[in-house]
């Protein structure tokens, strides 16, 4: 299964705004969901969808922790989780600028508010996994890397 981010409005079918109600409900429509998990969002993959709310009772920023199954998380055809951190690095790069932080264990893409992270760099052995791949990938709405929801 493939779930689509499309930075700064939705990963798969959670939206950034939508009420965290909606959202938990949107959450569980993702095949492999664990019902009794709550929040984050536990499947059947190893992923798992943490919601931060804005004021208001709204999502605020979505964050996808790397699936171990067959899930991808993908922005442009890009498996920005099950392809290895410096490749998705370069493939970014080629139509966005990205702000380096931590070293390389992070990477925030200011233009479409989307941030990438990682525990350690580790780019050379793959089966280093927790720093080969990006473990997680944030999406955010305008104003969120400027301070609490702008």
């Amino acid at each position: 299964m493939i779930i689509e981010i499309v930075p700064p409005e939705t990963v798969g079918p959670v939206r950034i705004g939508m009420t965290m109600d909606e959202a938990k409900r949107a959450l569980a429509t993702i095949d492999g969901h664990d019902p009794q998990s709550g929040l984050p969002a536990i499947y059947d993959s190893g992923m798992s969808i943490e919601l931060e709310p804005a004021p208001g009772g709204t999502v605020g920023a979505i964050e996808v922790c790397r699936p171990y199954g067959p899930m991808r998380i993908e922005y442009r055809g890009i498996d920005l989780l099950g392809t290895p951190a410096a490749r998705v690095v370069e493939q970014l790069s080629e139509f966005t600028a990205l702000e380096e932080d931590e070293g390389g264990r992070s990477y925030v893409a200011p233009a479409l508010l989307l941030s990438l992270w990682r525990p350690f760099v580790e780019d050379e052995n793959p089966d280093e996994e927790q720093g080969h791949y990006f473990q997680s990938v944030l999406v955010a709405p305008p104003g969120y890397y400027d301070g609490p929801f702008g």
